[in-house]
């Protein structure tokens, strides 16, 4: 029992004691509080209202001045006494053992002192900004009051180099100058605001004069000085080259001349007016113009100097190609009367003719023009280019014609050769016939060696035409070739057959006593051979009836006879 009172009493203690160091702490915090609230009273804001006061404010600068005065009034006459008051009464609850209501006076007291610092804070920034809008103005004042002199002496020093638009530009720096008194005014009166709007105006306005009076001496150049000087050398360069025969096609020079100085005056116009890029965009296309009229004149000079270069070469190619056609007609002609000339050689070469023809036509009017009388030589040397571009394919086309008519006596020569050997092959293979010694020829056999024979006989005579056509004779020795490779062929089967077949019947003898089947087709194949005449069959017969006594052996005669064989058929 002893114990639990002990406890009790040891308990009781331990929350008095924080109970008292709470207050302490609450205490505290009200004290702190308190110093920072006099430390917000010490702070320059009423000096600061004071001094901004003398600056003669008007307008909407003063009704933001008055509103920041009411603004630090309340703060004084109504959040200090607030904040007493709390302190006040958070320590008489610390006092009286009110903890939780002091907790709360010291929590209202925080937020007084927070809202107090929050308007000092924008009060104090409000001030600034009216200070340093007015200390601004003052000395922008000053800077354009000496920029507004030293524009005003730049326009008097070089007033030439601004041409017509001086006048505008006078009357634009005087309104400036008005404007500005106006802003001075205002600044003085102490209405910053208002002063801001018609500085911001000031600026803006200023800084396009200041570009004008930049841009405006270059475009015054150009236009009272470059332009003119540019068609005045234009106008004496196109002078001279109209008195060294030169021409010009469509020639508008001297209206376009007449033309670009009326817009140079029309520029000079548009520039008193100050319109500085409708002047920029006119200037551009004046100078777009006389650079093209450069470029026309140094066109034709060029051309006649080419055309000095290059004229007579043209005449010289000229001729060489008509020497060319010359002699290619006369060529055609020799050869035409000993071939036929199947590709229009002629008809070709004398179109090639009619084409010089007109080229030298042009060529000599065109030498006579630059003899007398002014010619556009960029058109010449056109003409020339043009013609130069014809004669390479004019001579192309001679060649190829020359070349083609040039192979027909090759061919000749080549066709004569494979004639005569196609001769020798067919008297080859006729006295090889007939030295076989055979009882007769097959009739099939004969009619094809006379139809090749008659062939050949046909071409030798084609060929000894006074007037040849290589075209046909090429595709005759075409048919005849491969004639002459069947013939071969025939021959040498008809060889075969014949030389085989004689040679088993030969062999057969030796079963025609003990074999009556060999005997019968001994006969019947010798009978083919002797009388008919048919190869081919004997040696089928005699060679069946070989296989059935003894196998194989058709063969190894057939393999021993093509090994003998001497001929080529």
């Amino acid at each position: 029992m002893l114990g639990v009172l002990i406890g009790i009493i040891v308990v009781a203690i331990l929350i008095y004691v924080g109970i008292v160091l709470y207050q302490r702490y609450l205490l505290k915090q009200i004290t702190d509080l308190q110093n920072k609230k006099s430390d917000l009273m010490d702070l320059p804001v009423a000096s600061e209202l004071d001094e901004v006061g003398n600056l003669n404010l008007a307008g909407s600068s003063l009704e933001e001045y008055q509103n920041v005065q009411d603004d630090y009034r309340n703060v004084k006459n109504n959040k200090f006494p607030e904040i007493d008051e709390l302190a006040e009464t958070g320590q008489q609850n610390v006092n009286d053992m009110k903890i939780f209501d002091a907790r709360s006076d010291v929590s209202g007291i925080k937020d007084a002192v927070q809202v107090i610092q929050s308007e000092s804070d924008r009060i104090q920034a409000a001030l600034d900004q009216i200070k340093q809008e007015s200390e601004d103005q003052q000395n922008e004042v000053k800077v354009l009051r000496h920029k507004y002199q030293d524009l005003r002496k730049t326009l008097l020093a070089k007033n030439m180099t601004y041409g017509p638009s001086i006048d505008m530009l006078n009357d634009s720096l005087e309104r400036l100058e008005n404007a500005f008194e106006n802003f001075a005014k205002t600044v003085e009166s102490g209405d910053h605001k208002k002063a801001e709007g018609q500085l911001q105006q000031l600026q803006t306005s200023t800084k396009g004069l200041e570009e004008q009076l930049e841009a405006i001496p270059e475009l015054y150049i150009q236009l009272n000085e470059d332009f003119p000087g540019q068609l005045d050398e234009i106008k004496n360069g196109y002078t001279q080259l109209i008195n060294h025969n030169y021409a010009f096609a469509d020639d508008e020079i001297p209206n376009d001349i007449e033309d670009i100085g009326s817009k140079i005056n029309e520029n000079l116009d548009t520039l008193s007016n100050l319109r500085l890029d409708a002047v920029k965009g006119n200037n551009e296309t004046i100078a777009n113009r006389i650079d093209n009229l450069y470029d026309l004149m140094q066109t034709e000079i060029d051309a006649r100097t080419d055309v000095d270069g290059g004229f007579q070469t043209i005449a010289e190619y000229i001729e060489h190609a008509e020497k060319q056609s010359h002699t290619l007609l006369i060529e055609i002609d020799r050869l035409g009367q000993s071939y036929v000339l199947n590709g229009n050689e002629d008809s070709q070469a004398h179109d090639l003719e009619a084409k010089l023809q007109d080229i030298r036509s042009e060529h000599d009017q065109d030498a006579e023009a630059i003899t007398n009388q002014p010619v556009v030589y960029s058109e010449i040397l056109q003409r020339m280019h043009e013609e130069n571009d014809q004669l390479d394919d004019i001579e192309s086309q001679q060649t190829a014609i020359n070349e083609s008519i040039q192979k027909l006596i090759e061919e000749e020569k080549d066709s004569r050769r494979t004639l005569h050997q196609f001769d020798l092959e067919i008297h080859e293979i006729k006295r090889h016939i007939e030295n076989l010694n055979l009882p007769g020829i097959p009739a099939s056999y004969m009619d094809y060696f006379f139809v090749v024979s008659d062939e050949i006989e046909k071409l030798s005579s084609n060929m000894n035409q006074v007037k040849i056509d290589m075209k046909q004779i090429d595709q005759q020795l075409g048919m005849i070739d491969k004639d002459m490779q069947s013939l071969a062929k025939k021959t040498t089967e008809l060889t075969d057959n014949a030389a085989l077949s004689e040679e088993i019947i030969q062999y057969t003898n030796r079963y025609r006593h003990s074999n009556e089947t060999v005997d019968n087709a001994s006969k019947r194949a010798q009978k083919l051979f002797d009388e008919d005449h048919d190869y081919a069959q004997s040696l089928s017969v005699i060679s069946r009836a070989l296989e059935s006594v003894e196998p194989g052996m058709v063969d190894q005669l057939t393999e021993s006879y093509q090994k003998q064989k001497s001929t080529q058929y």
